[in-house]
């Protein structure tokens, strides 16, 4: 995750780093969070999970065989007359 410093807390989070000889201010940030969590602060105690239900996709149906538009090609309905009587 990346977090930003607001500009005008910079000073002390530089400030910060000095007295707790860290590399940069993120490692601050990272002290003052574990810190927190060990002093039982929880920064989920007021937020109530709601999940995302997706609603399901519905599949194409096959249209019904009579909604199927019928060729009227002659010679197709030579052969299909053909088919039928064999």
């Amino acid at each position: 995750m990346r977090v930003t410093i607001k500009p005008h807390l910079k000073h002390y989070f530089c400030l910060l780093q000095e007295q707790l000889e860290c590399d940069n201010p993120s490692e601050v940030l990272n002290y003052l969070l574990t810190d927190l969590k060990l002093k039982g602060y929880s920064f989920l105690a007021d937020y109530q999970y709601v999940p995302n239900v997706q609603k399901p996709v519905q599949k194409n149906q096959p249209l019904p065989q009579d909604d199927i538009p019928q060729n009227e090609d002659p010679i197709i309905k030579r052969l299909s007359a053909l088919l039928e009587d064999f």
